[in-house]
């Protein structure tokens, strides 16, 4: 044991342990950077094992597909076509009917509304209006024929609660959210809204039920958890499920249940929920009364498409049968009606589905809980599994500690899975896989160095080599040009490239060549030099440069677009010299990128050069080498185009450029904030978006005369949209004659550099 001690390498030891200390530190407070890293792992173990679906299970989901809006006509459809909808389902014995969307507008097909709009034309349509008026007096309005059919049958309606909406004010008819404990700090627990639009009073003065169709605050979010209960205004409100669920069971109210009301212990002030009882149903549920879904997916099983319901010889027997006893949940996969979510198991799914889940993992009692020792397990494996490995890398065992570290990971992502799948509850393995391999990493990174440090020692005797500008900078500062390896850094990188080089200046002699060259980089450099750019190299007529060092410099990705913008007055400078002499004109092309990057000083013993290495350059150089196949003038990648608010930006594409797996979506800016502004602007980015949908769900026809009237449209800004619009419309040819494969998802897999 003390030989053991005394070869110990104790600096090594202390920094292992001090890295864990940090780590469990950081771990604490959960970024959302890490979060984000669990929440992925957890998605894919639903997706490894999604929850069993019950084809007999309680809940059908009623479909206003694009089949029911072909056969009974585009929506919105006159609310008698609801009101018999509801009907035969009451009829059929369905236990409760909910609508996930909502009726916020009069039917403008009643009669009396009818009239009143042809009113306003004047007195050429007198007999009409007497006509109408007769029927309007002789028949309810289509509103009150639904809100009588709702009054007599079990029906939910949904309400939006928004932020953004005018009002706060709910229906009368709201159902009671009890709390059993005090609840004076939930307010501040569950998820709020300022606003909602709700149904017309005629409709939610019967209704059964009440609930939130709104399923999260985070527009484009993976649904992963949804709150069962949400304020509007100071109204508690439960969501569209658990209102389903309680008028089918004809139970009065819900009952929320928070930590205090029980007694549990607390070490905080404001207390947490625990669970929510609806009727015989108790549903376990995080802090802030959400649920994590369960999902099955089985998305087809369930549905029943809502012509089929309406048809002229009533309900046929064997949905009647379907129906009765049945919770039914009605709603939209119509894309015109843009209910589109994303769940772990599904990137386009109804919203409607997602509250079919929630019912169904309710009724078979399925949930997936993040117990409250889940993060001091979590932290003590962190611990424990990351003073094993430092301590034999300490004693110099590097074998027995790699060992080590693939058994630990091993163990501990087999058992994080193993608790999914056998007991349902999630156990993070990121925090002690982290614990383990960053300290593994880090004092193996520390041995090596201090070995090599001799070896280091010699090689400085070799500076003279380098060249006398290079060893003046480090002279200088030579901490910052000796950090071995150079530095990490996010750059924005961008790709210059003259179009038709070899054409312009194929007869030129060699010295016009140069001066040509000279000419025209000059004033490109300036540019890029003048916002805050670094020239990175020259090659031959194309340039390359970045952002953000060696200097570190804010909003850098601001900053290269609008020198890239600037280029474009820089060019037309530069061409009205050509023309004066003769030459002709030159078009540029380029490509912008962001990403990690190595920046340093880099090349031979006898010559360095400041420069940057990376994926994300690569990718820069292809994305540039994109803009002659779509015939644009510059291209961005989807990390530079985030952090532009408000610049005139179009989505161009998701392509897999050549030589890399990974696709990535590419951009091409217009101008700045001024061009996005404008409705030049706003009509060709819509018309873009529109055919790219089209495009995108392969309705080749329709995307077809779409490109079409793009190619038509006239230049904004820096954008010219006949040659993508040419591009594209070749593309969907050729779809159209050779259909992509079932699994198709869009990318377009580039076959040039």
């Amino acid at each position: 044991m003390r030989g053991v001690l005394g070869r110990t390498d104790w600096k090594a030891f202390g920094l292992g342990v001090t890295l864990i200390l940090l780590i469990g530190l950081l771990w604490a407070g959960r970024p959302p950077q890490i979060e984000a890293v669990e929440e992925a792992i957890f998605d894919q173990y639903q997706r490894w094992e999604p929850r069993a679906y019950d084809p007999d299970g309680v809940v059908r989901v009623v479909d206003i597909d694009e089949a029911s809006l072909r056969e009974l006509g585009q929506w919105p459809w006159p609310r008698t076509f609801l009101a018999e909808l509801v009907r035969r389902l009451a009829n059929a014995g369905a236990a409760a009917i909910a609508f996930d969307m909502t009726f916020a507008e009069p039917d403008r097909t009643s009669p009396a509304n009818l009239a009143s709009t042809l009113r306003r034309f004047g007195d050429d349509y007198q007999d009409l209006f007497e006509s109408l008026d007769v029927v309007a007096e002789a028949f309810p309005g289509h509103d009150e024929s639904f809100g009588w059919m709702i009054s007599q049958t079990p029906v939910i309606l949904g309400v939006i609660a928004d932020d953004a909406a005018f009002s706060a004010e709910l229906p009368a008819t709201l159902p009671g959210v009890a709390v059993a404990g005090h609840s004076d700090d939930l307010g501040d627990i569950l998820t709020h809204y300022e606003g909602v639009i709700r149904n017309l009073d005629v409709l939610s003065e019967g209704a059964a039920g009440i609930g939130s169709i709104s399923l999260t605050k985070r527009e484009g979010a993976i649904i992963r958890k949804v709150p069962m209960v949400v304020t509007i205004g100071d109204r508690s409100v439960p969501t569209l499920a658990i209102e389903a669920l309680r008028v089918a069971q004809a139970a009065s109210t819900h009952v929320l249940r928070t930590s205090l009301a029980s007694g549990e212990t607390e070490f905080r002030d404001q207390a947490r929920v625990v669970s929510m009882k609806t009727g015989g149903a108790v549903v376990p549920l995080d802090a802030d009364a959400t649920l994590r879904v369960r999902y099955s997916g089985a998305e087809d099983e369930r549905v029943i498409p809502a012509y089929q319901l309406l048809e002229p010889g009533g309900l046929p027997p064997e949905i009647a049968n379907d129906v009765a006893g049945r919770i039914i949940l009605v709603g939209s996969s119509a894309a015109v009606l843009f209910d589109v979510k994303t769940t772990p198991l599904t990137q386009r799914i109804s919203g409607v589905h997602v509250h079919a889940e929630i019912i169904e993992q309710i009724i078979a009692g399925e949930y997936l809980t993040y117990p409250d020792w889940a993060p001091g397990l979590e932290r003590l494996a962190m611990a424990l599994g990351g003073i094993l490995v430092v301590a034999l890398l300490s004693i110099n065992q590097p074998i027995l500690a790699f060992l080590a570290t693939v058994l630990l990971g091993a163990a501990l992502t087999g058992g994080s899975w193993l608790a999914f799948s056998e007991l349902d509850l999630l156990v993070s393995p990121v925090a002690p896989m982290a614990g383990v391999l960053l300290p593994y990493f880090a004092v193996s990174g520390y041995k090596f160095i201090t070995a090599e440090a001799g070896r280091r020692e010699i090689t400085r005797q070799f500076e003279h080599f380098i060249s006398p500008e290079v060893i003046e900078d480090i002279v200088a500062d030579p901490d910052r040009f000796l950090t071995p390896g150079g530095a990490q850094r996010t750059l924005t990188i961008m790709f210059l490239d003259v179009r038709s080089f070899s054409t312009i200046t194929e007869k030129m002699p060699p010295q016009e060549v140069i001066q040509f060259l000279n000419d025209l980089l000059t004033p490109l450099t300036d540019t890029i030099i003048d916002h805050e750019g670094t020239i990175d190299k020259y090659m031959g007529d194309a340039i390359m440069a970045f952002w953000n060092a060696p200097r570190e410099t804010p909003d850098h990705e601001i900053k290269a677009v609008r020198a890239m913008l600037a280029l474009g007055d820089a060019l037309a400078e530069v061409n009205r010299a050509f023309t004066a002499r003769g030459l002709l004109a030159v078009e540029i092309g380029v490509g912008l990128n962001t990403g990690p990057c190595s920046v340093g000083n880099m090349g031979s013993n006898r010559r360095l050069a400041y420069s940057c290495v990376g994926d994300s350059v690569n990718l820069a150089s292809r994305i540039e080498g994109q803009t002659k196949a779509y015939g644009v003038k510059n291209l961005v990648g989807a990390a530079t185009a985030a952090a532009l608010p408000g610049f005139a930006a179009v989505e161009i594409d998701v392509v897999a450029v050549k030589g890399r797996e990974q696709p990535e979506t590419v951009y091409t800016i217009a101008g700045d904030e001024t061009m996005a502004e404008t409705p030049e602007f706003l009509l060709l980015a819509g018309a873009i978006a529109g055919a790219r949908f089209l495009y995108l769900d392969q309705q080749w026809d329709i995307a077809d005369e779409a490109y079409r009237e793009i190619a038509d449209m006239a230049s904004v800004g820096m954008f010219d949209p006949k040659p993508y619009a040419a591009e594209l419309l070749k593309r969907v040819a050729e779809y159209r004659e050779n259909p992509p494969p079932a699994d198709w998802d869009g990318v377009y897999v580039a076959t040039s550099k």
